[in-house]
């Protein structure tokens, strides 16, 4: 059984389970995607606000499941579009609760589509510094790493309830990753677990630094696993299926996506098995009870920048 397997079985919802796709392989829900057939609607009701600001628009599949879509101005943002779709199939292949992503055409017009979660909650409304938030946030660290993805900030992540009331974290927004470097925009800090960064205007996580020191690496074990355990192939496949048909000779530009992700993932792994000893040789040095109010705890988290 893989991560995502495992997911879903923790979800054990099944509607929740169908909304986000979880039965379906990376590779098979890349097919599925593509398939999809969308429709705007005259009703802009599902579009959230803060997506609405952003000039979103609501549309729904052949289910009456909620999307929200934005055009795609040019040739350059439909291949960028599709690489944020390629971000989501890995996510979902680690078995990453993701909010499901893809380019679309509708009639001649290119649109970005993202599946709306319903009945959400953003993490703002929580002490996402106390359990059960904490931990994912820090596994879901290597995700971001992974895709240089230096946007994250409250309003990337939410908060859904399965039929038991069990919260899960659900992340959003794809909006600044970068798979097309062949440099490490982010590298980890020799002397203790941290990163550097070439961006200074966005942050890589909800987390500092210091909320990792002392955390042992079983927080991490079950994603940096799954990341390791994607086949080569398999990110050669998803690479290729999302830019074939939007480049005119797309073979060797989609080998070198993969070859960038394969590179990325070989730091992370090295990188976080190097610095994050096992528990048992571990002190939780986290800050939670210094958190315990998070509405004011984001602003004063980063007064100083990483």
């Amino acid at each position: 059984m893989d991560e995502r397997e495992k997911v879903a079985a923790l979800v054990g919802d099944a509607e929740l389970v169908e909304y986000f796709y979880l039965r379906l392989p990376a590779l098979e829900l890349r097919l599925h995607l593509d398939r999809i057939a969308l429709r705007i609607t005259e009703s802009q009701d599902a579009v959230p606000f803060n997506a609405q600001v952003k000039g979103y628009i609501g549309a729904e599949d052949g289910e009456g499941h909620p999307w929200i879509l934005k055009p795609a101005l040019n040739e350059k943002e439909i291949v960028y579009h599709r690489l944020c779709g390629l971000a989501f199939l890995l996510d979902h292949a680690m078995g990453t609760l993701a909010a499901p992503t893809t380019l679309v055409r509708i009639g001649d017009k290119p649109y970005r589509a993202t599946k709306v979660v319903r009945n959400s909650i953003q993490i703002s409304s929580y002490n996402y510094l106390a359990q059960p938030f904490v931990d994912i946030l820090r596994a879901d660290l290597v995700n971001r790493w992974l895709y240089f993805d230096e946007d994250r900030n409250p309003n990337n992540y939410l908060v859904i309830h399965n039929k038991a009331n069990v919260p899960f974290v659900v992340a959003i927004d794809y909006d600044k990753a970068d798979l097309e470097s062949d440099k490490m925009k982010i590298t980890g800090n020799p002397d203790k677990f941290g990163w550097f960064r070439q961006e200074k205007t966005r942050f890589l996580t909800l987390l500092r630094p210091d909320h990792f020191h002392g955390v042992g690496i079983e927080v991490f074990e079950a994603r940096l696993k799954a990341l390791s355990d994607i086949p080569a192939d398999t990110i050669s496949a998803l690479a290729l299926g999302v830019l074939k048909g939007f480049l005119p000779e797309p073979e060797e530009y989609s080998a070198r996506i993969a070859s960038n992700i394969l590179s990325r993932r070989a730091y992370i792994d090295e990188y976080f098995r190097r610095m994050i000893k096992p528990a048992a040789q571990s002190e939780d040095l986290s800050h939670d009870a210094d958190y315990s109010m998070f509405g004011s705890s984001f602003i004063n988290m980063y007064q100083d920048k990483k």
